[in-house]
């Protein structure tokens, strides 16, 4: 059992360099592909198809579903991105 609970502690921490490298100092215009001036999760995980979905939910601050031009550059200035559009 203790052998199995390592097993599987040594794959999480395999996986934690692949979530890091995802790079979400993205143009928000980028990522709303149908130009509603939204960005739903669908269109997060097409951009970001390796990235945590749990990035999305914090930048929905508002908690509606979708994530707007504001919404998307305050949590990348929260993360410490620099603006880039």
């Amino acid at each position: 059992m203790k052998k199995l609970i390592l097993a599987a502690a040594f794959a999480l921490l395999l996986c934690q360099p692949v979530a890091a490298r995802t790079n979400y100092n993205v143009c928000f215009n980028s990522l709303d592909a149908d130009a509603d001036g939204s960005m739903s999760k669908g269109e997060f995980l097409v951009a970001f198809s390796e990235g945590d979905t749990s990035v999305f939910d914090r930048a929905d601050a508002d908690r509606d579903g979708v994530v707007t031009h504001e919404e998307w550059e305050a949590y990348k200035q929260a993360q410490g991105f620099e603006e880039h559009e």
